[in-house]
């Protein structure tokens, strides 16, 4: 006969036993979802006989289109019954003409002017815009050179319609960057902008 302390022992080590049953039931089930989850991130049951198709996915934009680069002239059209060395570069709505580029000693021994005699006619309906920022020169290595030494006072401002400006822009640039000399037309209508090799006389 077993007495009330008996049973009270026995009773709580049963409930221990049942206690430790369940700990590692739930041990040994949070394994084999560990090791499933390996398995398929990996690709892998284990057996090697199931292989993951990767799904195709196309990228799409989140706002707006492709941009679309400068147009690079390494050699534009000659302007006919120009003068030697003269280029014209024919964009959506207007023309820019390369009358003559020349070269001249600058203000120290490491600079040089580049003169540009140009003319940008306005081909379109409507006014368009001519500022001294539309132009730049690059050098041989990239560099681009915006500070213009002088320019001619009625060169910049609106182009009517049908019509032409015509001026002269001189820039400063230092001797050792003169040779293949490229000019960047960025006018505000970015589709339009252009790098045009120079032919420098």
């Amino acid at each position: 006969m077993i007495d009330r302390k008996g049973n009270k022992v026995m009773f709580l080590q049963h409930k221990k036993l049942v206690l430790g049953g369940m700990i590692l039931v739930l041990f040994l089930l949070l394994v084999a979802c560990s090791s499933a989850g390996s398995n398929s991130s990996n690709g892998n049951t284990g057996t090697g006989s199931t292989t993951i198709t990767p799904h195709l996915v196309t990228p799409k934009a989140a706002s707006g289109s492709p941009g679309k680069g400068p147009l690079v002239i390494s050699s534009p059209t000659p302007v006919p019954g120009g003068k030697a060395g003269s280029q014209q570069i024919i964009l959506g709505d207007r023309t820019l003409i390369i009358n003559s580029v020349s070269k001249q000693k600058g203000a120290s021994t490491s600079s040089t002017l580049i003169n540009l005699d140009l003319t940008i006619q306005n081909t379109s309906n409507k006014a368009i815009m001519n500022q001294s920022t539309f132009f730049q020169l690059m050098g041989p290595e990239g560099d681009a050179f915006g500070y213009q030494y002088n320019s001619s006072d009625n060169f910049y401002g609106t182009i009517a319609a049908h019509r032409t400006r015509s001026g002269t822009i001189v820039f400063q640039v230092p001797t050792a960057a003169t040779s293949s000399l490229r000019l960047l037309y960025r006018p505000e209508i970015a589709t339009e902008t252009a790098i045009i090799l120079l032919k420098i006389s």
